[in-house]
C-alpha cells in the first residue's frame, strides 16, 4: 500500500515539475517575442494590440498544456477536450463565426480594401480587414448623397453570413443616378426633356467609352446585360405638373458632384429658354358665396312692429 502511495506521489510530482518547466517556457516565449516586437515596430497603438494577442495565445498554450500533462488517460484527454470544445463553441459563437467569415472574405472576395459596400445599412470604403472585424469609413448617416461623415465604423465579419453585400465598385466602378424636375402643364415640357438629355449626355460622353468596356469584362464573370448605355429622361404625368426624370452612369464617389453640376447647367437652360416653368405644389381654395348685405331678405314684422302702433301693456300682478 506504501508503495503504491509512494507511485502516486512521484507520479505527481514528476507532473507538477513537467507543468512548472512547461508554462515557465512558455511564460520565457511570450516575453522574448514581445521584446523583439517593440524593437522592431515604433507605431506604440500597434505594438500594444499584437503583444495582447499573443499574451492571449501564451494562455491558451498554458491551459492546453495543463490538461494534456494532467489528463489520467488519452482517452479520458479526449473526452474532455470534446467537452471543453463544445462549450467553447456555444460560448464564442460570434467569435468563431467572424474567423469563418474571415476566411470567406479573404478566399472568395465579397469585398477588398478600397470597395465602397453596404451591410446592414452601414455604408463606407474598406480601409482595413482583420481576423475579427472589418473597418469602414462610413458615407451617408447625416450627411446627403454618398459622401465621407468623417466616422470610422468597425463591423464583424460574421455579418457576411447574416446580411446580403452590397458592393458598389466590384468589377463595375459606375452606377446609375437619377435626377427628377417637375414642370408645369403649361411648359414646353419636350424641349426640358431636350436640355436634359443633352447636357447629361456631354458630361458623360468621356466615360461612355470606359463603361462599355468594363461592361464586357464584367459580362465574363457575371450574366450582366446593359442596352442603353446613353442617358434617358422619363416623362411622368404628376398632381402638380410633369415629371422628368432623367437617368444616367456616372462614377461611383462622384455621384453628388455630377448631380450638382448637371442641376446648375439645367437651372440656367431653363432660365434662358424662357418657356419652362419649375413646377412646385400649390394649394386653391374656394370660398362660398357670401350674401351681402343688399340682398339680405327684411326682417319679419308683427302686428305691434307696425308704424304708429304702440305693445299692448303687460298685465300688473295683483
Amino acid at each position: 500500500m506504501s508503495e503504491l502511495f509512494s507511485i502516486q506521489e512521484q507520479d505527481l510530482f514528476y507532473r507538477l515539475a513537467l507543468a512548472i518547466a512547461g508554462l515557465l517556457v512558455v511564460f520565457v516565449l511570450v516575453r522574448v517575442t514581445i521584446r523583439l516586437l517593440t524593437r522592431r515596430i515604433d507605431d506604440p497603438d500597434r505594438v500594444y494590440r499584437i503583444s495582447r494577442q499573443i499574451r492571449r495565445t501564451g494562455v491558451v498554450v498554458m491551459i492546453g498544456l495543463l490538461l494534456v500533462i494532467f489528463s489520467p488517460r488519452p482517452a479520458e484527454l479526449v473526452a474532455i477536450l470534446t467537452v471543453v470544445g463544445a462549450g467553447l463553441a456555444i460560448a464564442l459563437r460570434e467569435t468563431l463565426l467572424s474567423v469563418a467569415g474571415w476566411l470567406r472574405i479573404v478566399l472568395m472576395h465579397p469585398y477588398q480594401r478600397g470597395d465602397r459596400i453596404e451591410i446592414n445599412g452601414v455604408r463606407g470604403d474598406v480601409i482595413d480587414i482583420r481576423v475579427m472585424r472589418t473597418t469602414l469609413m462610413e458615407i451617408g448617416g447625416w450627411v446627403e448623397a454618398d459622401q465621407s461623415t468623417g466616422r470610422l465604423v468597425h463591423i464583424p465579419n460574421a455579418w457576411v453570413f447574416l446580411y446580403p453585400v452590397y458592393n458598389y465598385t466590384q468589377g463595375f466602378r459606375f452606377i446609375w443616378n437619377e435626377l427628377s424636375v417637375t414642370v408645369t402643364f403649361r411648359s414646353d415640357w419636350q424641349a426640358a426633356r431636350d436640355i436634359m438629355e443633352s447636357l447629361a449626355r456631354e458630361s458623360t460622353a468621356i466615360i461612355e467609352r470606359q463603361v462599355a468596356e468594363e461592361i464586357r469584362q464584367m459580362s465574363r464573370e457575371f450574366l450582366v446585360h446593359y442596352s442603353i448605355l446613353t442617358p434617358f429622361v422619363y416623362v411622368r404625368i404628376v398632381e402638380n405638373g410633369i415629371r422628368l426624370t432623367l437617368r444616367y452612369l456616372c462614377e461611383v464617389r462622384k455621384r453628388r458632384g455630377t448631380e450638382h453640376a448637371l442641376t446648375v447647367s439645367i437651372l440656367e437652360a431653363f432660365r434662358q429658354h424662357g418657356g419652362i416653368e419649375l413646377a412646385y405644389p400649390a394649394m386653391q381654395v374656394a370660398l362660398p358665396d357670401t350674401p351681402q348685405f343688399g340682398s339680405l331678405p327684411p326682417p319679419n314684422r308683427t302686428d305691434h312692429d307696425a308704424p304708429g302702433t304702440r305693445p299692448p301693456d303687460r298685465p300688473h300682478s295683483p
